[in-house]
């Protein structure tokens, strides 16, 4: 198990590319989900400021969606 572990003395490098895989994935997925959770934050402004009554904050909502 160790002789395999070692990977013919290389084990220390393939070891740690697979651990620097595992944290670039987990900083990305970490990464989408905050995005997502603030663009799903933004269609819901979007979406209050379209209902009726809501007509003074549109112009700032919407112009702040195009930049």
């Amino acid at each position: 198990m160790s002789e395999w572990l070692a990977m013919g003395g290389y084990g220390f490098y393939v070891w740690s590319a697979y651990g620097v895989l595992a944290i670039a994935l987990a900083v990305e997925l970490a990464s989408l989900r905050r995005r997502r959770h603030t663009s799903w934050q933004r269609v819901a402004e979007l979406r209050a400021a379209r209902e009726p009554g809501a007509q003074a904050a549109a112009p700032a909502a919407f112009e702040e969606a195009v930049k």
